[in-house]
């Protein structure tokens, strides 16, 4: 097994993806929402990549106005 094959990235971690389930199980339990098994883990992972996604936009965006002209 090689070195890069044992390396995962951060949002691939079980450690993030197992804290936002927790986060997002909490909020149900707290607004008493009943979720189905899995659901925390799925509405989790959801959110997870929403979130990245609208970062690596958000740097897109960011990338592009700095390479225009300041007017």
């Amino acid at each position: 097994m090689t070195a890069s094959s044992l390396e995962k990235s951060a949002i691939q971690s079980l450690t993030l993806r197992s804290a936002a389930a927790i986060a997002v199980a909490a909020a149900a339990d707290r607004f008493g929402v009943v979720l189905p098994d899995g659901a925390a883990q799925e509405i989790a992972g959801a959110l997870v990549d929403l979130i990245v996604t609208l970062g690596l936009i958000g740097v897109a965006i960011g990338r592009a106005r700095a390479r225009t002209p300041i007017v």
